[in-house]
This record gives structure tokens, C-alpha cells and sequence, in this order.
């Protein structure tokens, strides 16, 4: 099928309508491919040159995330041309994007490299497998979400972490799979921070916390 650059601005301006699976597999796409260059980053070039590269593309994204909520015209102009990629309740708030980035850069920053990549992938994959699972099979039961999702989530980073320690050698196993049990538990609980913050920065923490510990 010829794709013509009339279906390709349809398509982004939200006039081809779309399921909320389909919706919410492009966005996950999207998710996943920022985190997966993050981390190839991170194991193939200087962790100073990543985390300048990372932080500037963070700076610029959020400083436009901000003035377009304080500029009515330019966030007409985002809703319109990004539609596809968007919540309807980001209209008068931060997108996920920006948390998401803004996560990646402070696990990177903070934490080794080993610990900042299994977490950022734990994000990339286990976030958006946990909300296609929850939009198309699962049922709201604690705190809007549902256990069909928090399982998907589960599942995926456990294969993101046994892949990981399998080919890197490190961390620890324990460490790994310590970090997939609160990568599923900081997706599940209602907390106040952002879950596209909350994953990677916290299980990093908790993977941490574990590797001194054993």
C-alpha cells in the first residue's frame, strides 16, 4: 500500500481514527525507541557525551512542553500536528514525554551504567507493555490500574533483566530481578510522581540498595 503524505498528516492530525490499543502501541513504540538509543548510548560512547546529548534534548523538549501550556496557539499547534502521540488530558499538562525524558537523563546522571541501563529499559518496556495489556484485556481494579497490566509489566522486565545480566554479565542476577519486582511495584502504586520518573529512578535506587546488600 502507497502510503501518500495526505494519509501520513491525517494519521498525525488525528482524522484517521484509531483504537486505544492501536494509539497506545505507537506511543509505546515511541517509548521504547528512546530508551533502547539511550542505552546503546550509554555502552558505546563516553557517559559524559551521552548524558550532555541526553540533557539537551531533555532542556529542549521540556522548555517547549512549558511554553506551550502557557501559549494557547502553540499548544493548538502541538495538539493538531501530534494528536497521535498525545493524551487528551495532556492538553493542560506536562506530557508523558517530558517526564520520561527527564527520568532517563536522572537515572543516567545519578547511577552506574549498568544499574541506569537495566532501569531505563525496565521503563521502556514495562510501562507501555503494562498500558496495552491494560487497555485491551485488563480490568481496573487497584488504583485504575489492573493486574492483567502490572503481570505484562512484570514479565516483560524480567525478560529485559535475565536478557541483560545474560549478555552484559552485570549486575548480579539478584540485583536484576530485585530491580523487575519494584519496576512493577513503582508502575502499580498510586504515587505522586510520574510514573516515567518514578520506574527508572526508582528501581535504579532499589537495585542499588540491593547491590550492597548482597
Amino acid at each position: 500500500m502507497e502510503v501518500s503524505p495526505l494519509w501520513i498528516e491525517r494519521l498525525l492530525t488525528g482524522q484517521i481514527s484509531l483504537s486505544p490499543v492501536s494509539r497506545a502501541l505507537i506511543r509505546a513504540a515511541v517509548h521504547v525507541a528512546v530508551g533502547v538509543v539511550s542505552v546503546v548510548a550509554l555502552w558505546l560512547f563516553p557517559r559524559a557525551l551521552v548524558l550532555v546529548g541526553l540533557g539537551v534534548v531533555t532542556v529542549v523538549f521540556l522548555s517547549f512542553d512549558v511554553a506551550r501550556l502557557r501559549i494557547s496557539a502553540v499548544n493548538g499547534w502541538f495538539f493538531k500536528w501530534f494528536a497521535l502521540f498525545l493524551r487528551q488530558d495532556e492538553a493542560d499538562r506536562l506530557t508523558g514525554a517530558s517526564y520520561y525524558l527527564l527520568g532517563c537523563l536522572l537515572t543516567a546522571l545519578v547511577f552506574p551504567r549498568e544499574i541506569a541501563s537495566l532501569a531505563i529499559l525496565y521503563a521502556s518496556f514495562g510501562d507501555p507493555s503494562a498500558t496495552i495489556i491494560g487497555k485491551w484485556k485488563g480490568r481496573p481494579r487497584f488504583w485504575g490500574k489492573s493486574i492483567e497490566g502490572s503481570l505484562a509489566c512484570l514479565i516483560v522486565c524480567l525478560v529485559a533483566g535475565v536478557l541483560v545480566v545474560t549478555l552484559a554479565g552485570e549486575p548480579p542476577l539478584v540485583v536484576a530481578l530485585v530491580g523487575v519486582v519494584s519496576a512493577m511495584l513503582f508502575e502499580l502504586l498510586p504515587l505522586r510522581l510520574n510514573d516515567n520518573i518514578a520506574i527508572p529512578f526508582g528501581s535504579a535506587l532499589v537495585m542499588v540498595i540491593t547491590g550492597f546488600l548482597v
